[in-house]
């Protein structure tokens, strides 16, 4: 499907959901689509906010350390805090009327073009240096760094309850050398991973509930964003052609989304051609369907909140991995506030059948249709301590199935997610996936000052079976011989949002080698341990 065609299918819903607009109305709302405040005026409001049991949210207070017991630092709320990366086309929430992030108030694209109320943009750029020291996958003969670059502009027109907009993507590389590690997470030249038409109100046929509809090509950003998640950390982003329904309680108490698309194939994929930053139009994967429902409730006793869904992902059976997988699961959890605990829970299985790799008596790999039995589990404790910085501690552990027999594959498909703020940065590092892990960890975050955060976290990896992969760093042992143990993991991050329109963080990740990961057959024969480091900005306009 070509570029003409989304255009041609963003244009067709828009017509079709022409036709039902009277009887569809959107309230009038305090927040408008360009209503910006900064996050230093936003935080120092002193005042309470009721919540789903009638009692009152203490505020946050101008600093970290007049946070009341109770409430919620803002650096600990997603999306409110968003990440160094494109965020333009994700703020406003048209069933809430509200925006989920503050934007620039003084310096920024609409005020400084002049643009009418009904036509908003944004423009992002974000440059990182990312270096690492030792090679750890196999075929990795020394160090490597990396400049990745992203560009992007995101404009939207409305009237009414219906809006049409697109979003533009460049990102590029710069320091590779042929050989090292380069694929399509890094480089997608000039494209657009949104090109969409949608209609919302807020009344839908005078019920009161939120309703939208949105057709074209677009991103996907759900639940804790391990399945489905519209990339932060990654050079690009995850994108989809299709159609999505939203559907909300007007007392924000739950919320259903329903989707059916294809998955967008990045292009070029190729090392040659992404070296040099070569371009080519984004393509649908052909004749593979990825469709869901997701389910949210804000409101459960305790003050907790939950999801349930289902997603299926159907490929063509000449694809490389053949993939018909159904994948239900849920999840459980207490936001995070300062003076309490909290804790999420996220359990999730996996079936259907997928091509994989099984390995005979004399450790020969075939490629094998076989069916999937595969799970993911997530649990993790935390705690907000009553003290200046808002110091949160987190204990958290993961287990993934992974490895294949004859007949079943165990091996988890982490889907579309993303996996930066669990399992540390991605880029040319991107050492562990959700697939044959089990992990414990622990992170302590601080808060020195509303406009400065950071964290330390430790983790221990083991492989849930000695005989699978660890298929980021493409090393397989089926005898089992080269243990179980991967290593552990070091990280330290900084960010500073030093104006409205720039903010910079940086980190370290120090992983120390395990017995697997310096014996395992075709094992980088370099067994020091791997330092990371990189630094990035981001300037919104």
């Amino acid at each position: 499907m070509n570029i003409q065609l989304h255009c041609c299918l963003a244009t067709l819903t828009l017509v079709i959901l022409s036709s039902i607009m009277p009887v569809l109305a959107v309230e009038k709302s305090d927040t408008s689509p360009d209503t910006v405040s900064s996050t230093k005026s936003a935080n120092a409001i002193q005042q309470t906010t009721p919540m789903a049991n009638n009692q009152a949210i203490p505020s946050v207070g101008k600093r970290p350390a007049q946070d009341k017991v109770g409430s919620t630092p803002p650096e600990y709320k997603r999306p409110n805090r968003w990440s160094l990366t494109a965020g333009g086309s994700q703020r406003k929430d048209w069933l809430t009327g509200k925006n989920r992030f503050d934007w620039p108030s003084e310096i920024n694209a609409k005020k400084t073009l002049g643009l009418p109320d009904w036509l908003n943009a944004s423009l992002e750029f974000r440059a990182r240096y990312e270096s690492m020291d030792t090679p750890w996958v196999r075929g990795q003969t020394g160090s490597q760094y990396q400049i990745p670059l992203q560009t992007v502009l995101w404009m939207e027109a409305n009237y009414q309850a219906l809006r049409v907009g697109f979003e533009f993507w460049d990102a590029r590389q710069y320091g590779t050398k042929a050989g090292q590690t380069l694929n399509t997470t890094m480089v997608d030249s000039a494209d657009f991973p949104q090109i969409y038409a949608a209609l919302s109100t807020m009344n839908l046929f005078d019920t009161g509930l939120g309703f939208e509809v949105k057709g074209g090509r677009m991103t996907l950003d759900l639940g804790s964003r391990r399945l489905v998640a519209r990339n932060a950390f990654r050079n690009t982003s995850n994108s989809f052609t299709g159609i999505l329904f939203r559907l909300r309680d007007p007392a924000s108490a739950w919320q259903l989304q329903v989707f059916a698309n294809q998955p967008v194939v990045r292009l070029p994929d190729q090392a040659n051609l992404m070296l040099h930053n070569d371009y080519a139009w984004d393509q649908e994967q052909k004749n593979a369907v990825f469709a869901g429902l997701f389910a949210e409730a804000f409101k459960l006793p305790w003050d907790t909140s939950g999801e349930l869904y289902l997603y299926y992902l159907g490929e063509n059976p000449a694809s490389t991995n053949n993939r018909r997988l159904f994948t239900p699961g849920f999840r459980w959890f207490k936001q995070a506030r300062k003076g309490e605990f909290d804790f999420e829970g996220e359990s999730v299985a996996q079936t259907g059948n997928r091509y994989d790799t099984i390995y005979d008596v004399k450790n020969k790999g075939t490629k094998q249709d076989v069916s999937v039995e595969a799970f993911m589990e997530h649990i993790q404790f935390g705690y907000t301590f009553d003290l200046p910085w808002d110091p949160r501690l987190v204990l958290q552990y993961d287990y993934v199935t992974g490895g294949a027999t004859s007949g079943t594959s165990k091996a988890f498909d982490t889907l579309f997610g993303a996996r930066r703020w669990e399992y540390g940065p991605t880029g040319i590092l991107g050492l562990f996936a959700r697939n044959n892990i089990n992990s414990p960890g622990t992170r302590l975050f601080v808060v020195p000052h509303r406009d400065v955060t950071a964290f330390a976290a430790y983790r221990a990896w083991w492989m849930a079976n000695s005989t699978a992969a660890w298929v980021p760093a493409n090393l397989i042992d089926p005898t089992g011989k080269s243990g179980d143990f991967l290593g552990h993991t070091v990280e330290l991050s900084a960010r500073w949002d030093a104006h409205e329109n720039i903010a910079i963080e940086g980190g370290w990740t120090y992983f120390m080698k395990g017995t697997f990961a310096r014996n395992a057959p075709g094992a980088p024969t370099n067994h020091d341990n791997v330092n990371y480091v990189y630094v990035q900005t981001e300037l919104r306009f």
